[in-house]
Parts: C-alpha cells; structure tokens; sequence
C-alpha cells in the first residue's frame, strides 16, 4: 500500500512527491545525488526557495520520469 507523508501545502511539488514516494526513493538519496545538503532540498520541496532548471533536471532524470518536467514541478 502506498501512503504519502504530505500534510495540507508543506509540500509545494506534489507531483514530484508522488513519484519520490511511488519509486520508493527517499528524499535523502535524491539529495545526495543532485549534490544538495538535505535540509536546502526539504526547504526547496516545500517551495521556501525554488529549484533551479538545473536542479529540476537532474532530479527529472534521477527519477527516470517520463512525465514533462514543467509537469513534474508544477507548484500546487
């Protein structure tokens, strides 16, 4: 069963929440591969500061996403 940790707005990329949750990575390992200390990627996550297209593709392909990356970090 698949159960995801988003409580209200915290998170600002839902999308992007969904498929970490869905591809059972955690955002610690995402952080590390981008090359982001993890509290800068929570904070990003819950839109305190934005993504850079950079950033947003690395993550993208780390995901292995098909979805259109505008798609994958739509802000909710």
């Amino acid at each position: 069963m698949l159960v995801l940790n988003i409580k209200g707005s915290d998170i600002m990329y839902k999308k992007l929440e969904a498929q970490i949750a869905y591809r059972g990575i955690s955002k610690k390992q995402i952080a590390v591969a981008i090359n982001m200390k993890y509290n800068t990627f929570l904070s990003k996550m819950r839109g305190k500061s934005k993504f850079t297209l950079d950033e947003a593709i690395c993550i993208k392909e780390y995901l292995k996403e098909d979805i259109a990356i505008e798609e994958l970090f739509k802000e909710n």
